[in-house]
């Protein structure tokens, strides 16, 4: 996209979400999905995602965190959405910006006290009811995603981890099939849980952000990909020894594994 389309694109996200002209727009950047993102300065601070119609994933992803973040107003700490609709044809959407600093983005000395804020937060949007939750990422369906997006050819091969560096998806997709856990911990999962995705407010809460996989999941889903990020962030910090003492379930470390592999094909 131009930055001729892009200048069109804000300029129709402005008037049909009835901001001013005048509101200042950083582009971002991508999400992970393919979706525009862009922060507004105007008489509130705002984020912008515009998806791609062309592209499924950003299409589906950008649906599912505005009907999370619907689901999850008054009950848990998370970007409170202004407006969704359709811009030029596009999906879009528009959040509060959430003041604070990213996890990732914490000092060196904050970072531990960072990471048992954000635990804190990770164990109370766990401890939802799962029936309450419309919202279904069991292993079911995410294999089931993982394998279209095996077949199609949607897996970006090229930002797989180091340990799969060069290998098929499919040859992934196989392994996990083979060893697929015999059970699940199911709890109301936020499905992305990188660290950029835990806000630290400057009163001490925590609040979430990009919920485009968010469900009812094995809880095992957040923390693989939490102590994951975290020993790309922050690698001094020992992880794992942090999640063993301040979040209230005991981790399996085959489920661990299990799970950060699933997400080398999302």
């Amino acid at each position: 996209m131009d930055a001729a389309e892009v200048s069109d694109l804000i300029g129709a996200l402005l008037r049909v979400a009835g901001l001013g002209p005048g509101a200042a727009v950083e582009r971002i950047g991508h999400g992970a999905s393919g979706d525009l993102v862009f922060r507004i300065e105007g008489a509130q601070v705002l984020f912008a995602k515009i998806g791609d119609p062309a592209r499924r994933i950003s299409v589906a992803e950008l649906a599912r965190e505005t009907a999370a973040l619907r689901w999850l107003e008054g009950r848990a700490d998370a970007a409170r959405l202004v407006w969704t609709g359709k811009v030029l044809g596009r999906p879009a959407m528009l959040c509060e910006a959430v003041a604070g600093v990213a996890l990732h983005a914490l000092q060196p000395g904050a970072a531990e006290g960072g990471v048992i804020a954000a635990l804190g937060a990770l164990a109370r949007l766990h401890a939802l009811p799962t029936a309450a939750c419309p919202f279904d990422e069991r292993l079911a369906v995410k294999l089931a995603e993982a394998r279209r997006r095996v077949d199609v050819g949607e897996i970006e091969v090229d930002r797989l981890d180091p340990a799969n560096a060069g290998r098929p998806s499919a040859e992934i997709m196989a392994e996990l099939a083979a060893r697929r856990p015999a059970t699940e911990d199911l709890v109301v999962t936020h499905g992305d849980a990188s660290w950029p995705n835990f806000i630290l407010r400057p009163g001490g809460g925590v609040a979430i952000i990009d919920l485009g996989r968010f469900g009812v999941a094995d809880r095992h889903q957040d923390l693989a990909l939490f102590v994951r990020s975290g020993k790309r962030n922050f690698p001094e910090l020992d992880i794992e020894a942090l999640v063993a003492r301040h979040y209230p379930v005991a981790a399996s470390a085959e489920k661990l594994a299990f799970y950060r592999q699933l997400d080398e094909l999302y």
